[in-house]
């Protein structure tokens, strides 16, 4: 089916489209690895995961699959559809390039930014705290050029002209920046270069598995809110299957902990987690999660069972103003399809997950 889906997103509409300002904002993880070659098409190769196969992939053979999103062609249509669900930001994993004078790293940063529409879905970052943010030596311009970002009109900004910003791999922020004193004057050094571009001070939101973790960070570094990167139900574990149900019990036991501890709380999201795809390698699996059991994972969502999650998500936040104050929420993920969460229309089921979380944005009851 592929790109034959082009002009499908225009036929949703735009109701609920970027910068409605109706209801807190909503963003989706963007993992941006969907090059011809790597890994990652590999491991959607064999049949069993074909139905995780996105729009702009491919079968090429009876265990293998094509799968090229970096081209501008795929960013805009991805603008599209995401734009016409009603998501206002993709939050990208990012790193600088070792080079600061040169283009982002990510290929889909690149392209969202060359895009014509690329304001029909805003932006931010995700950065990770395991050396993403390059050199420490080089630090001040790092946090200079992404004080460039942030003043992009595309930039997702929360509490008026704050921009958003989510680290990841907090535990390694601190070694990076060689103690919690100097990494937390790096936080602050990236506050200092966005006032001074004339903008607020940067939300920097701590994405962490558990929420004392998340306190502590705001304690100790001065992070200014607690959500997640993804999450799974940590009072069922072990290497089996649960159906999505616990999936969402476990996202609103995370916010509810959250909140306990009196901190800020950016809600996050499931809309899955089913990394089985990636158990075909042992080695590169321990490298990316240093975990056993390998489980739980969880059954895929209904596109009714998923946009309720995301109704409830906005019920929380109304429900809990004082601790909500960022007016935020993320939904893991957008495209993590070998890791079991996407939102990306897929050749197996078209775009009905975004057109259920349209209804839902729109205040529709699942």
């Amino acid at each position: 089916m592929g790109l034959a889906w082009v002009g499908m997103a225009a036929a949703l509409g735009t109701v609920g489209a970027a910068g409605s300002g109706q209801r807190p904002v909503v963003g989706a993880v963007r993992w941006d690895a969907w090059t011809k070659g790597s890994e990652w098409e590999a491991n959607l190769g064999p049949r069993q995961w074909r139905d995780r196969l996105p729009f702009y992939g491919r079968e090429v053979g009876e265990d293998a699959v094509e799968i090229v999103g970096d081209t501008q062609m795929v960013m805009d249509q991805e603008i599209a559809y995401a734009r016409a669900a009603g998501l206002d930001y993709w939050a990208y994993c990012f790193h600088l390039p070792t080079d600061l004078t040169q283009e982002p790293e990510s290929y889909a940063v690149r392209l969202h930014l060359a895009s014509a529409h690329k304001a029909d879905v805003r932006f931010c970052f995700i950065m990770m705290g395991q050396g993403w943010w390059g050199p420490v030596a080089e630090y001040e311009r790092a946090a200079e050029r992404l004080a460039q970002y942030f003043a992009d009109p595309a930039y997702q900004k929360v509490q008026g002209n704050r921009p958003l910003l989510y680290i990841y791999y907090t535990e390694n922020l601190a070694p990076h920046f060689g103690g919690e004193e100097q990494a937390r004057a790096a936080l602050d050094l990236i506050r200092q270069k966005a006032v001074a571009a004339g903008l607020g001070p940067p939300l920097i939101v701590a994405q962490v598995w558990h929420a004392e973790q998340g306190a502590k960070l705001v304690d100790t570094l001065g992070f200014d809110a607690i959500s997640a990167y993804a999450m799974v139900d940590l009072a069922n574990w072990g290497d089996q299957e649960y159906p999505y149900r616990h999936l969402i019990d476990g996202n609103r036991v995370f916010w509810e902990s959250c909140r306990a501890t009196g901190m800020q709380v950016v809600p996050l999201v499931s809309a899955g987690w089913d990394n089985r795809p990636r158990w075909r390698d042992p080695e590169r699996y321990e490298e990316l999660y240093k975990s056993a059991p390998r489980g739980p994972w969880y059954l895929q969502p209904t596109p009714e069972e998923l946009a309720a999650n995301v109704r409830s998500a906005l019920d929380w936040i109304a429900a809990n103003p004082e601790q909500t104050t960022p007016q935020a929420a993320l939904i893991y993920a957008w495209n993590e399809s070998d890791e079991g969460g996407w939102l990306v229309p897929t050749v197996s089921e078209g775009t009905a997950r975004l057109d259920a979380i349209r209804r839902a944005l729109e205040g529709d009851t699942p």
